[in-house]
Formats: structure tokens, C-alpha cells, sequence
């Protein structure tokens, strides 16, 4: 991963943070406001469990294995980095252990 890859992860990750965020505190606001309104417990769990996994992925991008896939060694691609920020498997690793386990 090069050195512009990975500001430009760092750039995105901080401005979804910001977004996360910010759609987390508006989303309380009208709950406080709104009390009859839906929750959508699962909206927020997901948007918390999404706002974790990009503060992660935020504080060990000056580990020298972030970006580096645990099983082959190879780079894992800044695209796949901005969709599954937690993830420590490229693309091939983590296609062949999601067969293995479909395997009975």
C-alpha cells in the first residue's frame, strides 16, 4: 500500500467518522424530540458497530501490518480497506475461508 493510499483511507475514514457522527447525534436529537418516533435499534447498532470498526482501523494505520492480509502477506486493496475497515483478509483469502466453511 503506498504512502498516498493511505492518506487518502486515513482522509476518508475521519470524514465518515464525522458523518457517523454527526448522523448518530441527529438521530438522538429527534428520539429527545420525537419520543413516540420508531427507534430503529438496528440502524443504530449498525451505524455504532461501523463508527467502532473505522476508529479501529483510524488507530492502527501506523501499525506496519494495517493493510496487510494475515493469511497470504499480500496488500489488501484501499477499496476493500473503505468497505470492511476491520478487516485484516484480502479479497482471495477471505473468499476461500468463507468455502471452507460452506464445505460440510
Amino acid at each position: 500500500m503506498t504512502a498516498a493510499d493511505r492518506r487518502t483511507l486515513f482522509r476518508t475514514f475521519t470524514e465518515e467518522i464525522a458523518s457517523v457522527e454527526a448522523a448518530l447525534a441527529r438521530w438522538a436529537e429527534f428520539q429527545e424530540e420525537t419520543p413516540a418516533a420508531p427507534t430503529f435499534t438496528n440502524w443504530r447498532q449498525d451505524m455504532e458497530e461501523r463508527l467502532a470498526d473505522l476508529r479501529a482501523a483510524v488507530n492502527r494505520m501506523d501499525d506496519a501490518e494495517f493493510g496487510i492480509c494475515r493469511e497470504c502477506g499480500e496488500d489488501i486493496s484501499p477499496r476493500r480497506l473503505l468497505a470492511v475497515p476491520g478487516t485484516s483478509l484480502c479479497v482471495a483469502c477471505k473468499s476461500e475461508q468463507e468455502h471452507a466453511l460452506a464445505i460440510p
